[in-house]
């Protein structure tokens, strides 16, 4: 298994949406599309997406999804 294999099936086992950047708030993957940035990268971890509406996440950058530690 690849380590982006071993990744997703720990995150669907676990029940995470994906992966946050604990570093950068605006980077985020979820399990259909982890790792775009084709590298593992130390700072990320386990997440819950959270949607909003309308674009108005808290972030003020008008996205509809975030990830991050608490599912909200």
């Amino acid at each position: 298994m690849t380590i982006k294999e071993i990744v997703k099936a720990y995150l669907e086992a676990n029940r995470y949406d994906g992966l946050y950047n604990i570093c950068s708030v605006e980077c985020a993957c979820e399990t259909g599309d982890l790792m775009p940035c084709n590298e593992p990268n130390e700072n990320c971890t386990a997440g819950y997406k959270t949607e909003y509406k309308d674009n108005k996440c808290p972030c003020g950058e008008g996205c509809t999804w975030h990830i991050g530690k608490e599912k909200l």
